[in-house]
């Protein structure tokens, strides 16, 4: 089979993947996003990129283990507690001291104990402020059950600290959900990075190993876009092994390891 005709297949397929999940992956690394995909392929059996095609567009549930596959919805609360540590000790006390409520953003949020566990924190350094969390992503199903607040199972939750456990959630039958002072602090939209206007005025933006799979042209448009939505002083997570090369081009300085700040 020709290279040409193996392109022409990849492509047909994935315009049908992009119709299925509603998510369009011209700014996904090509060869990375293939050897993901490949996987299922494989372990489904399936023969060709048609093949697959006609599957996803037949089952429904393989349609949802792609989508989770291409969107990599892997999440839990507190994940790299020394993330949140450092967010709680290190950057909350300087913010709050500024008198005004803070925003927050958590790009990508998946299934919503991201954006939740910046809630968390929130409410225990100051319940009485009016701080919020701007919870995002591209994944519509996904973000329906985020914000639901509910259904999370005890690996959602290991490494919630047990005090927090008690204080912000409630047990019901075997699963987890979120108090009600915390889901309030959260507001969920639907969003493209690529494509959709982005938050203004925040404190603190998160977007952990999201556009690791995207084209490095790709990630200098949401970076910038990061950069610009962040007020002087802001400070930008990435994933642990994220980096953006030449951050001062954009205004960020390096604050730690994958912490960026908007420098005055």
């Amino acid at each position: 089979m020709s290279e040409e005709t193996v392109d022409h297949e990849w492509l047909a397929f994935r315009g049908r993947l992009e119709r299925g999940i509603g998510i369009p992956l011209g700014a996904y690394k090509e060869p990375r996003l293939k050897r993901r995909l490949h996987s299922v392929m494989t372990r489904h059996r399936l023969p060709s990129w048609a093949a697959f095609g006609r599957a996803i567009e037949s089952d429904g549930v393989l349609l949802g283990e792609v989508r989770n596959t291409v969107t990599i919805n892997v999440s839990e609360f507190f994940r790299q507690p020394e993330r949140f540590l450092e967010i709680q000790q290190r950057l909350l006390p300087g913010m709050l001291k500024q008198g005004r409520p803070l925003r927050f953003w958590s790009a990508g949020c998946s299934i919503g104990c991201e954006p939740y566990t910046l809630a968390i924190l929130l409410e225990e350094a100051d319940p009485r402020g009016s701080h919020t969390v701007i919870a995002t992503d591209v994944d519509l199903p996904v973000l329906t059950r985020a914000k639901t607040g509910k259904g999370y199972v005890p690996n959602d939750v290991r490494s919630v600290p047990a005090a927090l456990l008690r204080k912000h959630f409630v047990e019901e039958c075997g699963t987890y959900r979120v108090s009600e002072a915390v889901r309030q602090r959260v507001t969920f939209r639907c969003h493209d990075l690529l494509s959709d206007a982005y938050p203004e005025s925040l404190d603190l933006i998160l977007c952990r190993n999201v556009v690791i799979y995207f084209t490095e042209e790709a990630k200098q448009k949401v970076y910038t876009g990061f950069a610009r939505s962040l007020r002087l002083g802001g400070y930008l997570f990435l994933g642990g092994s994220e980096m953006i090369m030449r951050s001062s081009d954009i205004g960020l300085r390096v604050s730690g390891t994958s912490l960026y700040q908007l420098a005055a």
